[in-house]
């Protein structure tokens, strides 16, 4: 018989980590491979045009991931560590109370579950290291042999999150009342829609408009796991980000 309470669902990028995990990791996966910056530029600004031009989040979720076809998903993984434990080295890498909460949720017998339109090779460090139970992301395709063919079974975007949630929910027979989630994005508007006891980090205005009586987090920043973490200056932000 489960002995899980409850659950808790965190959005991983700009709710707990400081950085979207899916261009950090690209910039530091090309750079590994020889890349000056201008491949990153070339592919980050074709993400934005059609982000401009009006195309789906889960479209440009889709594009993003062609970047790698052609490549072993064990070279990614292990890449994936690699980022991870840089980008820990540089301090400002956790929001305090989104980690705190996790935390909590964790110490009160609720599972903990991070859920998120990145890939597993990104989050999965994230999640070893905030002690994280499950991880729901974008998977990517891979063939016979291993590789990366480009494509994803499903992006782990807006309606496709709130479905994670009701399917995990159910699938370890916990009580709705008994749920919890935290974004900081629009986007994950439905997943929060999806949970009894929602909360956010940030100002996103559409969070904002539905969020009265949520829970917000504040936007302390810390070094690592435990951290109380602080506010930082409008400078040290511009210098950080």
């Amino acid at each position: 018989m489960s002995t899980v309470t409850g659950a808790a669902f965190f959005d991983v990028d700009e709710t707990l980590i400081t950085v979207k995990s899916m261009f950090a990791f690209l910039r530091f996966w090309l750079a590994e491979n020889g890349d000056d910056g201008g491949e990153y530029a070339r592919l980050t600004r074709e993400i934005q045009q059609r982000a401009a031009a009006g195309a789906p989040r889960e479209e440009v979720n889709r594009h993003y991931y062609r970047a790698y076809r052609g490549v072993a998903a064990e070279a990614l993984s292990a890449a994936g560590q690699r980022w991870f434990a840089e980008f820990s080295a540089g301090g400002a890498v956790y929001y305090a109370d989104a980690v705190e909460r996790l935390r909590a949720h964790r110490d009160s017998g609720h599972a903990t579950v991070l859920l998120s339109g990145s890939f597993r090779a990104a989050v999965a460090p994230v999640a070893a290291a905030v002690g994280a139970d499950h991880v729901i992301t974008t998977t990517p395709v891979v063939d016979e042999d291993g590789v990366l063919t480009g494509e994803v079974w499903r992006p782990m975007i807006g309606a496709a999150k709130a479905a994670a949630v009701t399917d995990f929910l159910r699938e370890h027979g916990i009580d709705h009342q008994h749920s919890y989630g935290y974004g900081d994005h629009a986007s994950d508007l439905p997943f929060l829609k999806a949970v009894a006891h929602p909360g956010y980090r940030g100002d996103d205005a559409v969070l904002a408009a539905h969020g009265t009586g949520w829970i917000h987090l504040t936007d302390r920043v810390g070094a690592f796991v435990g951290d109380p973490g602080r506010l930082l200056s409008d400078q040290e932000v511009l210098s950080v980000w």
